[in-house]
């Protein structure tokens, strides 16, 4: 997992004589070290500068990795809000924290396009942003839900493919390890084992007690 303490070993620190490169510099002169695409063509692009480029829609807005820093807070469900410390997105898949700050210029953006009367001038935003509401709704924050769905994907693959089909058998599907047995005509005490093991391996891997019970249906 290349996490954002990584990312931002790889480049160097902003230099604040600098100014800030336009999208078309970059797109022109800068070379491309990491790229992550989302939904609906919006992705980011992150230079050998250190500069990151998101794109939304036909909207842009660039940053530096380094500016991905300090506690982030946000708001939750029904009026709920809670902070993210700056350890736990270092340690996270390097665009989460940075897509949160895209999508944080970009509203900084429109609010001073709307402070000088350019109202019209309309920042695109991410898909995942365009939903919040809705999101917000079904009382699922957003945040948790990129970081369960990336932390769900990265256990899954240290596990081999026999154990990854009895975890969904077991805690998707919610089918009992004699059902599960019955199936795939061994024993009871061989699917519990297994399923024993594979939690085992996963738990080694990862600090995942801090953040998800997976007994309590954290792959559901």
């Amino acid at each position: 997992m290349l996490t954002l303490k990584k990312v931002k070993e790889l480049v160097e620190a902003p230099s604040h004589a600098k100014r800030t490169p336009s999208p078309k510099m970059l797109f022109e002169e800068g070379i491309v070290l990491l790229r992550r695409e989302f939904d609906q063509g919006s992705h980011l692009t992150v230079y050998n500068s250190g500069y990151v480029l998101f794109s939304a829609g036909k909207r842009n807005t660039v940053f530096h990795i380094h500016d991905c820093c300090g506690d982030y807070a946000y708001d939750a469900a029904e009026g709920k809000g809670d902070v993210i410390k700056e350890e736990y997105f270092e340690n996270c898949e390097w665009h989460i924290r940075a897509l949160f700050e895209g999508e944080r210029k970009m509203e900084d953006n429109q609010a001073k396009c709307e402070g000088a009367g350019r109202s019209n001038v309309c920042v695109s935003y991410h898909a995942l942003s365009e939903d919040w509401s809705e999101i917000a709704d079904r009382t699922i924050n957003m945040l948790e839900k990129i970081i369960e769905n990336e932390a769900v994907h990265a256990m899954l693959a240290v596990l081999t493919d026999k154990q990854r089909d009895l975890i969904h058998q077991q805690f998707v599907l919610g089918k009992t390890h004699q059902e599960i047995a019955d199936d795939m005509g061994i024993s009871r005490g061989s699917v519990t084992r297994a399923v024993n093991q594979a939690l085992e391996r996963i738990r080694r891997k990862f600090d995942f007690e801090a953040h998800y019970e997976l007994a309590a249906g954290g792959l559901a």
